[in-house]
């Protein structure tokens, strides 16, 4: 705990010292939250049916989705940006040389991202609910807690993945991309996952993020407590161990092909 904490504070005094450049991504969530807040204003209070079982509100719908995929964005970049970074900088093979696992590295130096997604999370609810009166009020706090670290898991091991991806072939943004809008386009970020055609359906339930949208709906807009959202968790939670396994292993596959192959200083 003690090398996690030097790694959070670490991070956090780096952040500090670029002032304009924290708050100029504070406000751009802002400006992001304004967006949506007119698109859900330009339905207004019309009834959509595929909303009516997380209480109607597009405007709530759409908040909760694009707050929980901010965090996901963390989770899918975060390792990968630390290996590519310390393959420009020549500093992964020093980093390899270390007494503390590779992955483990990795995992202390994103606590800092994990941290400011959870802070922009809970900013982009409480201006909705503030701002633009999205009804929180039967939230069942401790329900979104544990669906959003269950999201952070699920995401962390498929950052792994993918951080081993970058390990062997250096780039592959447009990889990523691709991925991210596959993965908002089915699991129901900017609409009902019901109203895509059943085949697709059926793909999103190998979405974490689709029942991760789920259940932080259900909790937050219907004020489901643990109980009933059992079903969602235990899900979830398969998810997230299996993820997690194939993503730590997968990595230190690639790292020892990395290093057989002398291509960790490559870029």
């Amino acid at each position: 705990m003690k090398l996690a904490w030097q790694f959070f504070k670490r991070d956090a005094i780096m952040a500090a010292s670029y002032r304009v450049a924290f708050a100029v991504q504070l406000l751009g969530n802002l400006l992001v939250l304004g967006v949506f807040y007119y698109i859900g204003k330009t339905i207004g209070d019309k009834e959509i049916p595929a909303l009516a079982e997380y209480g109607g509100s597009y405007l709530a719908f759409l908040l909760i989705g694009i707050a929980l995929t901010d965090c996901v964005g963390v989770s899918l970049t975060t390792f990968a940006k630390q290996i590519r970074e310390g393959q420009l900088t020549g500093a992964l093979e020093a980093t390899l040389m270390s007494p503390v696992p590779l992955s483990m590295v990795l995992i202390y130096s994103s606590l800092w991202g994990y941290f400011l997604s959870a802070v922009r999370f809970v900013l982009y609810l409480v201006l909705g609910a503030l701002l633009y009166g999205v009804a929180l009020g039967d939230a069942d706090l401790l329900s979104a807690l544990v669906i959003f670290v269950l999201t952070v898991l699920c995401f962390a091991g498929i950052g792994m993945l993918w951080a081993a991806v970058i390990m062997l072939v250096k780039r592959g943004e447009s990889i990523m991309t691709v991925g991210g809008y596959l993965v908002i386009l089915v699991s129901g970020v900017l609409f009902p996952a019901d109203m895509l055609p059943a085949w697709v359906q059926r793909l999103a339930e190998l979405v974490p993020l689709t029942h991760a949208l789920d259940g932080m709906r259900y909790a937050l807009l219907r004020g489901y407590a643990l109980p009933q959202l059992v079903g969602v968790m235990l899900k979830l939670g398969v998810l997230a161990a299996v993820l997690l396994v194939a993503g730590l292993g997968t990595f230190g596959l690639a790292v020892r092909r990395a290093k057989q192959t002398g291509s960790l200083t490559e870029y």
